[in-house]
């Protein structure tokens, strides 16, 4: 087990200051994004008004989507600093800071001090770890209770001590009171296929798995039980009959059915650090297929990590529906890959062909990000002009980081080379949550929209919206809206005798009014406000104007 010195607790204080700025700072700034923050945070703020701790509710009825923990993390949150965004994006920013710090640990404890601190660094700024530790979404718990099953996993075959077992079993636990059965898959199949390849099978059955599994079973099962007893065949055919076999079986979002989907949503989400990626498997697998045994130095941790990576990728490569945050477990993996290739790459015992590897791979990363700020302002321009500002700001903001760093690397000076390129995304993010993220908010959330519907609706008229923007107007707007995802509710409700109002895709507004597609009569509507794709129509004509009408054709 890993006793903490000076130089431990300086590099925690570097890595707690890191974190502090990429995942903390103005986290509350951004609205909440639609769909999938809104709905966690929905959620969450339902319950607490009910005073609800057992059954998730969303739009008043219970819904079975995801296991507990999270809505409790949310909860308390709402409780400390009121309902509101950064609030609602708390827990997770909480989660990513002890994911650093967990993985500095590990990787101390498998490499070394020095590749456990790179691999934290690692993990820390890549783009998707940024991001999901700013988002309330449960993935980055998720993450975080697996790789604290992880670290005591291997604390426990380090010392041999059953407490870490038994803590390993808690993780696991919460791991499944976050995400659902998936956690369990996840790990026993990973262990599994761990004492396997290293032909130490008996090696499984020398951990207390009976205690194991009765510790994980009180953690775990009080609130599966709790639920079943209040929603019974409700919420096994909810949560998991649609939410876990079904949506592995079947795909849920017209996205993801290419069997390559996951390989550029690693890359991207994965960047800055991807671009080391094929040097660093290569480095990986050469290193564990030398004649050493696989359980000598550092293997055992490398022998462990590819197997976690092709568990999870391969999982969710045969899954049916897939997103891009699927993956996201296995960033754990990939982050150890890349701080144990830096370690090695300083001290200089790289081969020569992988060492000559990671320096092509650096000069690519720096030409690519000097690079892509042109590629940026060009895509603002013509997409988003009102970002162009920003835009350029913030990647000159990198651009400037970067070019410390490939200075540095010129003058060989790898490791602060190296620690300049997460230097460059702090600048980066300042810019950033200053000029874009407030026009962001503009074309992914629904909170400008929903305001607007609070100074024009009367308590007693209706609301309605498209699915991917239930969620966000019921946070800001405190009222329920109807679903109108399909085509024939939309002429129903635009029909209606009295005023409605609803937001939709100015596109599908006008489909409404297309003699290819809607067959039937819709009366005339207006478009009051229009922010992003979202517009806010109504069916009568409104008191302070409108933007345009439409009618069907004479």
């Amino acid at each position: 087990m890993v006793t903490l010195q000076k130089k431990d607790l300086l590099s925690l204080a570097v890595l707690i200051a890191l974190c502090g700025w990429l995942f903390f700072f103005q986290a509350g700034k951004l609205a909440l994004t639609d769909p999938d923050e809104t709905f966690y945070a929905q959620t969450a703020k339902e319950m607490l008004a009910k005073g609800e701790w057992v059954t998730p509710h969303l739009y008043g009825r219970p819904q079975f989507e995801k296991p507990i923990f999270f809505y409790w993390l949310i909860e308390i949150s709402y409780k400390v600093f009121g309902v509101n965004e950064f609030a609602a994006r708390f827990p997770s920013a909480v989660a990513g800071l002890i994911g650093v710090i967990v993985i500095y640990l590990l990787g101390t404890l498998l490499f070394g001090e020095r590749a456990g601190f790179l691999s934290a660094v690692v993990l820390a700024s890549n783009v998707e770890y940024i991001i999901l530790s700013r988002a309330c979404v449960t993935d980055m718990v998720l993450t975080v209770f697996l790789l604290l099953a992880i670290l005591f996993f291997f604390y426990g075959q380090t010392a041999g001590k059953k407490l870490f077992y038994i803590l390993s079993s808690v993780a696991l636990a919460l791991a499944t009171l976050t995400k659902g059965p998936v956690a369990v898959v996840i790990f026993g199949g990973a262990l599994i296929i761990y004492f396997v390849i290293n032909r130490d099978l008996k090696g499984l059955f020398r951990m207390p798995l009976l205690q194991m599994a009765i510790v994980f079973i009180v953690v775990m099962a009080p609130w599966y039980w709790a639920i079943y007893k209040l929603h019974g065949q409700a919420f096994v055919d909810g949560f998991f009959g649609f939410h876990n076999v079904t949506r592995f079986l079947e795909a849920e979002h017209k996205i993801g059915s290419q069997v390559y989907y996951n390989i550029p949503i690693m890359f991207g989400g994965f960047f800055p650090w991807s671009i080391f990626l094929p040097v660093g498997f290569w480095w990986a697998i050469k290193k564990i297929s030398g004649r050493q045994s696989p359980l000598t130095g550092g293997k055992n941790g490398l022998v462990f990590a590819l197997i976690w990576f092709v568990l999870i990728f391969g999982f969710f490569t045969a899954s049916s529906t897939k997103l891009p945050t699927y993956i996201f477990p296995c960033f754990i993996s990939l982050a150890l890959i890349i701080g144990v290739l830096f370690d090695n790459f300083l001290e200089g015992n790289l081969p020569r062909l992988i060492e000559k590897g990671v320096k092509i791979s650096y000069y690519v990363l720096a030409t690519i990000i000097l690079l892509g700020w042109a590629g940026g302002a060009i895509y603002a321009k013509l997409d988003y002009p009102e970002m162009l500002t920003g835009v350029v700001a913030s990647s000159l903001f990198l651009a400037f980081g970067i070019l410390l760093s490939l200075a540095m690397f010129l003058n060989k000076k790898f490791l602060v080379a190296i620690l300049l390129i997460p230097y460059a995304i702090v600048l980066f993010l300042y810019p950033l949550n200053m000029l874009v993220v407030p026009e962001i908010e503009r074309y992914e959330t629904s909170k400008e929209v929903a305001y607007k519907i609070n100074t024009l609706m009367e308590p007693d008229e209706a609301l309605g919206a498209e699915s991917n923007y239930l969620a966000g107007l019921a946070f800001y707007t405190g009222k329920f809206p109807i679903d109108l995802d399909k085509h024939h509710i939309q002429i129903q409700f635009m029909n209606s005798r009295g005023r409605v109002w609803a937001v939709m895709k100015e596109k599908n507004h006008g489909h409404l009014y297309d003699p290819e597609i809607t067959k039937e009569y819709v009366k005339p509507s207006y478009v009051v406000y229009k922010v992003g794709k979202r517009a806010l129509v109504t069916n009568e004509v409104p008191a302070g104007g409108y933007i345009k009408k439409r009618e069907a054709p004479r």
